[in-house]
């Protein structure tokens, strides 16, 4: 599916029993990421290389030589914050939920950020609150915000390090407090029970002033998270359940 600039698509997490030849796309980094992941997490992780894989393929066919792997995170070092590609002139993204996968690829022509966020469409109360107080008030329904603030997040590139709070959300579009980027933010219509979110920018992200550069923007959740003026030490990876709507691996 086109969605924008970018091509969209979702795989049920079942299929990932017979892709165990997803294996050989990985690259070194992820293969030793991927050791320390629950059966659940591995099936979601090589569904989502996967759907990758083949959104590359369907927007460059003539390139065969690339590759792909996660980015080291900005708080830890580690490799975990979202799909870094090479050898193609593409950004991609994936998101996980309970029972699916989804995955975006877009040409670096159309955007210089990407990001999809995909969230089972059930009402847990006490996970609606903590989205509630962490995004603020709004009369829009919280789950289908938190896919679009999400989205943003992923697409600005900085993920948590960012309160989801500053994201501003408005008609067809957002941008985050403080920044000079804008987003377009489309609602992508994905299988039902499912919520699914797509945001994009044409413009890098970044503040609008210098003295803004080593400072998180704060929302309503308060200053939970510090950027840090230089990476913190590597450690080992602590992969999180990729149905609870957090931003490990996208």
């Amino acid at each position: 599916m086109r969605v924008g600039p970018a091509l969209v698509a979702w795989i049920p997490a079942a299929r990932g029993e017979a892709l165990t030849s997803t294996f050989d796309l990985l690259s070194e980094s992820d293969l030793e990421r991927s050791a320390g992941f629950t059966p659940e997490h591995l099936n979601h992780f090589l569904l989502g290389r996967h759907l990758i894989h083949a959104l590359v393929a369907d927007l460059f066919p003539e390139v065969t030589e690339w590759s792909m792997a996660s980015a080291p995170c900005q708080r830890c070092g580690n490799r975990h914050a979202g799909v870094q590609l090479e050898g193609v002139p593409a950004r991609a993204s994936v998101a996980y939920a309970a029972g699916l996968v989804a995955a975006a690829v877009a040409p670096d022509a159309r955007v210089q950020g990407l990001g999809i966020d995909l969230e089972l469409d059930a009402a847990d109360p006490s996970r609606c609150e903590e989205l509630r107080r962490r995004l603020g008030a709004s009369t829009e329904r919280v789950l289908k915000r938190w896919t679009r603030v999400q989205a943003v997040l992923k697409a600005d590139g900085r993920g948590l390090l960012i309160d989801p709070g500053a994201v501003r959300l408005r008609q067809g579009g957002a941008y985050i407090a403080g920044q000079r980027a804008s987003y377009v933010v489309a609602e992508v219509p994905g299988p039902e029970g499912y919520l699914l979110s797509l945001a994009w920018s044409a413009t890098m992200a970044g503040p609008l002033h210098p003295e803004q550069a080593n400072r998180r923007t704060i929302g309503p959740a308060g200053p939970r998270w510090q950027q840090p003026s230089r990476p913190a030490p590597a450690r080992m990876p602590n992969p999180h359940p990729p149905d609870r709507g957090d931003l490990d691996g996208y």
